[in-house]
């Protein structure tokens, strides 16, 4: 049965993906635009069959700890925003940080994990309190891995290091 479930998860992070690459301007979108339109296109599919998966994701009694049943789409979705934040980082959308880089597909993880365990509880009428949580979820996710003044702060530390010797 837990391959079964793994399967199921796999087909509709393919099928996602299909559709969003099926869009003519997908291509062109940056890596938030395109994390954002991946997981909406995700929960749409998933959607469909809503009380299969919200049913699953309830099972999980505590969300964030290894689900077993999450395994393939977990890889799925790694080997996603790993080129996401591959692309990201050559556009300069992304900022490339030495050892925490390492944890940005974690963190793109955890964000699309309590989006869905918020998708399986969200009582609203259409799931617009979803679509909410969504785009501030992502947006904040992407803010964190964006160039800010954290970055120019320690830039201009060391530009003046360099100047000093």
């Amino acid at each position: 049965m837990n391959t079964q479930i793994q399967f199921e998860w796999s087909a509709v992070f393919d099928k996602s993906i299909e559709i969003c690459q099926e869009d003519e301007n997908y291509l062109n979108y940056s890596a938030r635009e395109r994390m954002l339109a991946f997981v909406f296109t995700f929960l749409q599919t998933i959607g469909a069959d809503e009380q299969k998966f919200s049913g699953l994701l309830k099972q999980q009694r505590i969300p964030f700890l290894n689900n077993n049943q999450l395994a393939e789409l977990k890889h799925a979705l790694n080997n996603y925003t790993d080129a996401l934040v591959f692309e990201g980082t050559n556009s300069g959308e992304i900022q490339a940080r030495p050892f925490i880089a390492n944890y940005y597909k974690q963190l793109l993880w955890n964000a699309f994990l309590s989006i869905l365990y918020f998708w399986a509880n969200d009582k609203s009428d259409h799931k617009e309190n979803t679509d909410v949580m969504v785009e501030k979820t992502i947006h904040f996710t992407f803010d964190l891995l964006a160039p800010n003044a954290i970055d120019s702060g320690m830039d201009m530390v060391q530009h003046f290091l360099k100047l000093r010797k």
